[in-house]
């Protein structure tokens, strides 16, 4: 018997993979795998018959789990809530054995509270405990696992917590996330949790009882609870977009904030790119399981640089044991991160660009007219070939993270070129340092870990200097490219036009490369150009609040160059380049890197009192 045909099963490429990791999992319960073996069996064969005989079980099972996947997608295998009794403890009890679980077990007692110790304290049966703490995902002491990805799940390169919020009904949790692959920049869970809680082992339980005990009580004062307008939401996010620094996306892992009213919540301003998505759990318990899921790893932080260890839980019960309707929302945000413009470590004992006696002082020139829309921008990459610079525009607007491969198919079928002509292209922008050439023929966006930006930023500030000196020696006649690139960064300052000031400044830099006259040390300075315009472009790096420090820098600089002054020129380089040094590793989620490495490579350059310090920010 062949059975009739049921209705087509047609899975998404992310459907495809969860069902596949829930088949594959050592943690996954059994029933959860069967299910997804059925759905994906469903997809090869066309009849319940065929599947039913293909993995040794009932028509009617396959039948009913290819109905619930169709109505429901991934949720639908979920287990169903079953009737029964109806359970004997109210909310207000269940609230109060759950943030009974914050507080020390009885004297005598283990170290955490058992079903039995709880029972004695409560009055309740260790069934109704065991009961609640299996709902809500509270069990105290329980080792937490990672379980599988949603649909609305926080992102797999997911770096650091850096806010909660709490306000019943709605439960929110801030979490930083920059462009990176799973390999290449994604960090433990134990650097997520150690932003903000330190290493506290007990995070995700003190987190599962905070979003069990809004849900609780949200139940009983929805009219009181914050909505997406209210004023302390606001706050929190904006406190949240704070913390996280400049080019981190915010991901927001929220439960009881309505999904239709989030737009408001953005930023007004449209120049800037939105820097908040959320993710809207569509229960309490899953809410838990996605923050379980995020702190599973075990990875122990650095003892100095973990804060007190009980601080959530202490907190979080003093308020939940006040709590009132009318009580202020539960905030937790982590200190901000260093900005672009934290001083240099810089000593004045230290004289190894010491400055030599000042050259003979040439007369001023006049400032440079602005030029605003030039045919051919001073500064902007060499490109023979035409294909070469399409190419290099795509990869640069394209949504590339660190580490992804750079497909020919795609970018071949946009441009309308041949993959031969792309493949070509794409392996000139490797030689130029932009990409990567992998071992097989292809390239790839470089991953961008700190070694990496030490690495070419140290080349940078060497070759730099070097070029810096050769082009004052040549005089101030020779600086008209220069001086045009320059008043484009102006420009793009006076505008506060951070997306374009990243680029301009790049151009000016190689400007003064090309003005130098040294052919093969022009042409490493702007391949390392290259490389960092890609740095710079798959970290996303927020420069807003940077505009008028670089165009400061450039001027200082290049007011040197005018006057001659190659050590001043290139000690103002220096300066300017470990800047940017300390802004680029501060995006990184590494924070191992040794404090003194860059001083050991680079040398340190030596403040003055005319240098641009954080007055500019």
């Amino acid at each position: 018997m062949v059975g009739r045909p049921r209705n087509t099963v047609v899975l998404t490429e992310d459907e495809r993979v969860a069902l596949l990791m829930w088949t594959r999992s050592r943690t996954c319960s059994q029933a959860r795998a069967l299910r997804a073996q059925i759905v994906l069996a469903c997809e090869d064969e066309p009849t319940n018959t065929a599947v039913a005989r293909r993995l040794g079980v009932s028509r009617d099972m396959v039948g009913k789990w290819r109905a619930r996947f169709l109505a429901e997608r991934l949720d639908g295998l979920d287990e169903q809530p079953r009737p029964g009794r109806p359970p004997t403890a109210d909310d207000d009890t269940v609230a109060h054995v759950l943030v009974r679980t914050l507080t020390p077990p009885p004297h005598g007692a283990r170290q955490t509270w058992s079903t039995r110790s709880m029972a004695a304290e409560t009055g309740l049966s260790q069934s109704t405990v065991s009961r609640i703490w299996r709902t809500y995902r509270a069990q105290p002491g329980e080792h937490v696992t990672a379980g599988p990805r949603r649909a609305w799940s926080l992102p797999n390169h997911a770096e650091e917590v850096v806010g909660l919020f709490i306000a019943p009904p709605v439960c929110v949790l801030a979490v930083t996330a920059r462009a990176g692959r799973d390999g290449a920049v994604r960090t433990s869970a134990a650097t997520a949790v150690g932003r903000l809680f330190g290493e506290d082992l007990e995070a995700p339980h003190v987190l599962a009882v905070a979003c069990a005990f809004a849900a609780l009580r949200g139940k009983q004062h929805t009219e009181d609870s914050p909505g997406t307008d209210h004023p302390d939401l606001r706050a929190f996010l904006e406190q949240a977009r704070a913390a996280a620094g400049a080019g981190a996306i915010v991901h927001l892992l929220a439960n009881g904030v309505p999904a239709e009213g989030c737009g408001v919540l953005q930023r007004p301003d449209t120049a800037l790119p939105p820097r908040l998505r959320w993710h809207h759990a569509p229960s309490p318990v899953a809410w838990t399981d996605e923050t379980q899921r995020l702190l599973a790893a075990e990875t122990q932080l650095p003892r100095e640089a973990t804060p007190d260890p009980h601080s959530l839980r202490d907190a979080l019960l003093s308020w939940s044991t006040t709590w009132t309707p009318s009580a202020a929302p539960f905030t937790r945000v982590a200190a901000p991160r260093p900005s672009y413009d934290t001083p240099a470590i810089c000593g004045p004992d230290n004289d190894s660009n010491a400055r030599d006696a000042r050259a003979p002082g040439h007369p001023a020139i006049p400032a440079t007219p602005q030029i605003t829309s030039p045919d051919a921008p001073p500064g902007a990459p060499i490109t023979t070939d035409p294909v070469v610079g399409l190419l290099r525009e795509s990869v640069l607007d394209g949504p590339y993270r660190p580490g992804d491969r750079v497909r020919e198919a795609p970018l071949a079928a946009r441009l309308g070129l041949s993959r031969r002509v792309v493949r070509a292209g794409l392996r000139a922008l490797a030689e130029e340092g932009m990409l990567d050439l992998l071992p097989s023929g292809a390239t790839a966006v470089p991953a961008v870990t700190a070694k990496d930006v030490l690495d070419l930023y140290a080349l940078r500030a060497s070759l730099g200097a070097l070029l810096i000196r050769r082009v004052a020696m040549l005089g101030q006649e020779n600086l008209a490219p220069a001086s045009a690139a320059l008043a484009e960064v102006r420009a793009a300052a006076r505008d506060n036009d951070h997306a374009r000031i990243r680029e301009v400044d790049l151009r000016y830099q190689d400007a003064l490369a090309r003005i130098a006259d040294l052919p093969q040390a022009a042409l490493t300075f702007e391949r390392l150009t290259a490389r960092l315009r890609m740095f710079v472009t798959v970290l996303d790096m927020d420069y807003s609040q940077a505009c008028d420090t670089i165009a400061n820098e450039d001027t200082a600089v290049h007011d040197a160059l005018r006057e001659a002054d190659g050590n001043e020129a290139a000690r103002l380089w220096r300066v300017k380049i470990e800047r940017c040094v300390r802004y680029m590793i501060a995006q990184l989620p590494e924070d191992d890197v040794a404090p003194h490495l860059w001083t050991t490579l680079a040398g340190r350059p030596r403040l003055r009192a005319g240098d641009p310090r954080g007055a500019a920010h």
